[in-house]
């Protein structure tokens, strides 16, 4: 524990009010989404993809306004209406009896989920150091996942129904609540830079590609994998691989936190993409369900590892003043892009040709790490080096230590 927390200065109460800050919400919305179907069934008369849609819509409208409400407002006020504004809007769900009601619903919930998320993850940003911020990130993002199993496993187990679904989504949202006890999450002062600005930030643009084109082949192979479901031979291996696979995110995360403090943000994101294509191409090579089983788990890792990085660089790159504009700029475009075209695979996935879209996904996969090279690396060579130096007079230390106990 010490070789992971060493150099770290975050104080206690401020890194659990960043574990319970984002990893609840993130948490909240990959079981929100996992569950839709299932909670929204009963009162939709179409397809579903549409509100999906919507909601994810909506979602990224109000991140970028949140974006801009939070540099003129207190941050503690401002997160603590969004995260009641999220409970409320969730709370008519079991009422919603028309698609005409769902549709308005959806563009609240989307409208609550996105308004606060830029400020939460910039809290994380400037509640660290860039030397420590990796590791953070791995805490934060390693606790999101085990909430989101811990709810995917719990709600089969107790057999819940939609109300059930409800009660365990509005629990994990108010776990947010336990970050305002810890910490005052103040904002750090800065004047906002114009979005003119942080668009033209050509480094920037070149990790927003490379996310981008991950979050499209991921999507991708969502679509894909839409297509070994039917088959109860994949099925049963999906069953088996889901649990090792969540486990490996969350655990691949902390490694990938220590190594962005370590090496830098670019080789382990290169590491990632490299793990992602060679799964992909192993799934095309050869269709079983063996390799379709070692593809989840090794894609599932390097999931972990750039869902890690990605969350550090914003916070990397932003200025103090317009954290919140990198986040919702670099983070939630990407993340809708890949539910919104999974959720459009789901409607047209059987007419989709296997071959042209398995092959699409691994083209693009390694397509983007050529933006991740042309990117500057976000960790200071000085602070690599510094890094380096400290392992090697602390390795020193212990080899004096040690001979001076055999004399």
């Amino acid at each position: 524990m010490n070789f992971f927390t060493r150099g770290m200065t975050i104080p206690k109460k401020k890194f659990l009010a960043v574990i319970f800050l984002f990893s609840s919400t993130f948490a909240w919305f990959y079981i929100f989404y996992y569950y839709f179907n299932e909670m929204f069934s009963p009162s939709i008369s179409g397809e579903s993809w549409t509100f999906q849609l919507l909601f994810l819509v909506f979602m990224v409208i109000s991140a970028f306004i949140g974006s801009i409400i939070s540099e003129k407002v207190n941050r503690k006020n401002f997160l603590f209406f969004w995260i009641i504004f999220g409970i409320l809007s969730l709370i008519p769900i079991p009422f919603i009896t028309s698609n005409e009601l769902l549709t308005i619903f959806m563009i609240l919930i989307g409208f609550s989920l996105g308004l606060g998320f830029p400020s939460c993850m910039a809290f994380i940003a400037e509640s660290t150091t860039p030397d420590e911020r990796g590791r953070v990130s791995g805490v934060v993002v390693c606790v999101a996942f085990f909430l989101a199993i811990f709810g995917l496993f719990l709600i089969p187990a107790l057999n819940l129904e939609p109300i059930g679904i409800l009660v365990v989504l509005i629990l994990l949202k108010s776990t947010a609540f336990l970050s305002f006890l810890m910490d005052p999450l103040d904002r750090a002062k800065g004047e906002p830079k114009r979005w003119k600005f942080v668009l033209g930030y050509k480094s920037f643009d070149y990790y927003i590609l490379a996310f981008i084109m991950f979050c499209i082949a991921a999507s991708l192979v969502n679509i894909l994998w839409g297509i070994f479901y039917s088959d109860p031979e994949y099925e049963a291996v999906t069953q088996i691989a889901q649990m090792i696979r969540y486990v490996g995110i969350g655990f691949f995360a902390l490694i990938a936190g220590i190594l962005a403090d370590r090496i830098g943000r670019k080789k382990p994101i290169i590491l990632g993409l490299l793990l992602l294509g060679i799964a992909y191409t192993i799934v095309i090579l050869i269709s079983t369900p063996g390799t379709y089983f070692v593809n989840l788990i090794v894609s599932g890792f390097a999931w972990g590892v750039l869902f890690t990085v990605f969350l550090v660089i914003p916070g990397d790159l932003a200025f103090s003043g317009s954290t919140e504009r990198y986040f919702a700029t670099g983070w939630l475009l990407a993340i809708s892009m890949f539910v919104g075209i999974t959720a459009l695979g789901d409607l047209f996935s059987e007419s989709i040709p296997f071959n042209f879209v398995s092959w699409m996904l691994t083209i693009i996969i390694f397509a983007a790490i050529l933006p991740v090279l042309a990117a500057t690396e976000t960790l200071s060579e000085s602070k690599i080096r510094q890094r380096r130096f400290k392992d090697y007079t602390e390795k020193v230390g212990k080899i004096v230590l040690e001979s001076k106990k055999e004399k």
